[in-house]
């Protein structure tokens, strides 16, 4: 890869990373092409060099951090470990980061955020699935789970974890939360035909 290009994608992602935050600050939904270009303290022309258009602009910010999460995410897998205990990292880090994403990012379950939030969870579940489904593989040769598609099921699990239990966006009370990770558990158990108990550890979230 060239120099410039190098340049170019660097430029691109340090405009990304910035826009991801005048879209969590002011909302999606209010946020304009002119807005962005204000608050980047650019012009017009040098926006346009990169993202031509909000939903552009928004694109690469949600890839962006999909992108950092999975780097988080990935390090938590180790080939010499047990496929138990590479889906109870999984189910752990992918819990610990999305609960401080929502610490750091509260105003993404505002309703002028409500596109963007979908986004950032299509593009995260899209991103992440793949290390669950390479752990699902694992035990399946292991022979503790038992899966006809393990990536369209790490899609759902990944799907329940990212909107189910979102308290804010649910309005789930905390004393409701006890119930809801016991029938997550009896949902993995049943999605992976796993033997009960394995995913007990579940309760530590309660």
């Amino acid at each position: 890869m060239s120099r410039s290009n190098i340049h170019y994608i660097e430029k691109r992602d340090e405009l990304a990373r910035r826009v991801f935050d005048i879209f969590i600050k002011n909302g999606y939904e209010n946020t304009t092409l002119s807005l962005i270009v204000k608050e980047l303290r650019i012009s017009k022309g040098a926006l346009y060099h990169y993202f031509t258009t909000k939903e552009a602009c928004a694109d690469a910010a949600v890839a962006l951090c999909s992108k950092d999460c999975y780097e988080k995410v990935v390090c938590q897998i180790d080939d010499n470990m047990s496929a138990e205990s590479n889906f109870k990292s999984l189910i752990l880090s992918c819990s610990t980061l999305f609960r401080d994403n929502e610490k750091s990012i509260e105003n993404i379950n505002t309703p002028s955020n409500a596109i963007f939030h979908q986004k950032l969870m299509a593009a995260l579940v899209k991103s992440l699935a793949p290390l669950y489904a390479k752990v699902i593989t694992q035990g399946i040769h292991e022979k503790i789970f038992d899966a006809e598609f393990p990536l369209e099921t790490a899609q759902m699990i990944l799907t329940l974890t990212n909107f189910y239990f979102d308290a804010d966006m649910f309005g789930w009370k905390p004393e409701e939360m006890p119930v809801k990770l016991k029938a997550f558990e009896g949902f993995l158990t049943n999605a992976l035909k796993a033997k009960p108990g394995l995913f007990s550890f579940l309760h530590n979230f309660e």
